[in-house]
């Protein structure tokens, strides 16, 4: 067995609910676009308070509050339509079937959309699997309403397949503010002398592909992923050269590129040869995704020891935020990858996904805030090696750590004091173990969050057994060691579930007026052993000797101080 998610930087840091199929794909940026600001909205009629205040309030509440806020009054409908529009997410078949139709009947409203994300197919549905939907049939409507979307900025496509170059060739045409494009790849060949049988309306055409996809110019931000879950057994899959001209795009027609991915979450079946990228320099660029890294055939790293590749990141001191994606599969990770990184290497960067040898190898480790070593399990057996250089991390505030144990039934308080106490300014915490993690081991971890006097959000991906505790019953006895929570999230993990999910629970921690535990605001979906999946939110109150103890009191006040 992802993530995160990674999850990328720009996920709100006071919300980190995280699933593990975060950890298959890349979000949208939040990054505020250098396009024309929407339309200034229509005036609000007999509605007396003044249009700019109400619109300054609209832009501090989450989508839903907008929903709601716009149902008062046709006026405030008509006033939030460009904020409502603004960002259009369809995660399910579903959601694109009913959107887009609507979507192709209303050019007034495609005209507000300024970033647009279709999940059709979406193959990382949990608990329940997404419905069939032709995904030529979501590109055609897309490529139909191409002329409305005026505004598009960013266009995300997250499907089976890469959709159909006609899709492409018609938003490079109308949408003129069209800077960030991300897109999935499957087992479609990318090779531009192909021919494919494309389904269209009622008849099937055959079409040479030119592939209008890496036909664009002056993009901010660019990203061509394979896809999480391709069959595929192969150990060292050969690495596919991309077509000439996605390099040609990127290197040439695109100078101030700020955000590239090229990597594969299925590196068993489909990897991308990026050494072309070295070549490249950007003046802006800030994030940077690759991989999946790995031994070769003769168990060396490949372009991981590139000298080119060190260089490249030498050229880069704008980069904040770097994920090195790696599967090692069968083997360990060798001790040692060598950087060859100068001293005054990477000034910026403040986000590192990938595998602590690289880390120990970064000049400016100080200014990382956040780190995500979930590429493959610690071993105990790497403490001494780790430790030490997670304690160089002064600024570190966000941790993702995969461990290995080598049994859930003895005392692992060690393993588990030694990673903590070596990072102890951590508001974020995920410990993922997705071997058997019983009772015993979590008590022995959650005894020792009093090294984290600052930890806020608790997350626990572990290993699941039937006849484990429930998860509310495990976030109840983390509360009683760690009062001072916000928020606790819980996932079951199990090799055969889909997305090796089984379980998974987040829960917002309220406090009453002293500021103790007061309820819990549960959200749980997941599989159970008999019965259909469910997904169930709720309000939990917290017995008050379970968790507002009078010791509890005093853990709180002293935690404060």
């Amino acid at each position: 067995m992802r993530q995160t998610n990674v999850e990328r930087p720009e996920l709100a840091k006071t919300s980190r609910r995280r699933s593990l199929s975060a950890l298959f794909r890349i979000p949208l940026s939040t990054r505020t676009p250098d396009c024309p600001a929407i339309p200034a909205p229509k005036p609000l009629g007999a509605i007396s308070i003044p249009a700019e205040i109400i619109w300054e309030i609209v832009h501090l509440l989450h989508p839903a509050d907008i929903l709601s806020f716009s149902l008062t009054s046709s006026a405030i409908r008509a006033f939030l339509v460009p904020a409502l529009y603004e960002s259009v997410y369809l995660k399910s078949s579903r959601k694109c079937q009913l959107t887009l139709t609507m979507l192709a009947k209303r050019p007034d409203i495609c005209a507000h959309i300024r970033k647009l994300a279709v999940r059709p197919n979406y193959y990382l549905s949990w608990p329940r699997p997404d419905e069939p939907l032709r995904e030529n049939w979501v590109a055609f409507m897309i490529e139909g309403m191409a002329g409305s979307l005026v505004s598009l900025h960013t266009f995300d496509w997250d499907g089976l397949e890469v959709p159909q170059d006609r899709m492409w060739g018609a938003l490079r045409r109308s949408c003129p503010n069209l800077r960030n494009i991300f897109s999935n790849v499957g087992m479609r060949p990318l090779d531009a002398c192909s021919e494919v049988a494309v389904l269209l309306s009622d008849r099937i055409a055959a079409y040479p592909i030119t592939w209008q996809l890496f036909e664009f110019s002056n993009l901010k931000s660019f990203s061509l992923i394979v896809r999480y879950g391709l069959n595929g057994a192969d150990l060292f899959p050969p690495l596919e050269d991309l077509p000439e001209n996605l390099w040609n795009m990127l290197i040439h027609r695109c100078p101030d590129l700020e955000e590239l991915a090229v990597c594969s979450f299925s590196s068993s079946t489909r990897l991308f040869n990026f050494l072309p990228i070295t070549e490249a320099r950007w003046a802006k660029l800030h994030s940077l995704t690759l991989g999946s890294f790995g031994y070769q055939s003769d168990f060396t790293l490949g372009v991981a020891d590139e000298t080119s590749f060190s260089e490249f990141l030498e050229s880069h001191p704008t980069l904040k935020y770097i994920r090195l994606q790696w599967n090692f599969k069968r083997w360990m990770s060798p001790t040692r990858v060598r950087m060859g990184l100068s001293t005054h290497a990477l000034p910026e960067l403040d986000t590192f996904v990938g595998i602590y040898q690289q880390l120990k190898e970064l000049p400016n480790r100080k200014s990382i805030e956040t780190l995500d070593l979930t590429c493959e399990p610690l071993h105990e057996s790497r403490l001494e090696i780790i430790c030490p250089i997670l304690q160089t991390l002064t600024s570190l505030t966000s941790l993702d750590l995969w461990a290995h144990l080598l049994s859930p039934n003895q005392d692992n308080s060690r393993f588990f004091s030694s990673i903590l106490s070596s990072c102890p300014g951590l508001i974020d915490l995920h410990f993922m173990c997705t071997m058997t993690f019983t009772a015993k081991p979590l008590t022995q971890l959650i005894s020792q969050l009093h090294l984290l006097p600052a930890l806020k959000r608790f997350s626990l991906t572990k290993g699941h057994k039937y006849g484990d505790e429930t998860m509310l019953e495990s976030v109840l006895r983390i509360l009683r060691c760690r009062p001072t929570l916000q928020q606790i999230n819980i996932r079951w993990a199990r090799e055969k579930a889909p997305n090796h999910l089984k379980q998974e629970g987040t829960y917002d921690i309220t406090t009453d007026d002293e500021n103790y535990p007061a309820y819990v605001m549960v959200h749980e979906q997941g599989i159970p052993l008999v019965g259909r999946p469910f997904d169930r939110e709720y309000k939990f109150t917290i017995p008050q000797p379970s968790v507002n103890s009078l010791k509890t009191r005093r853990l709180v006040r002293m935690l404060r101080k």
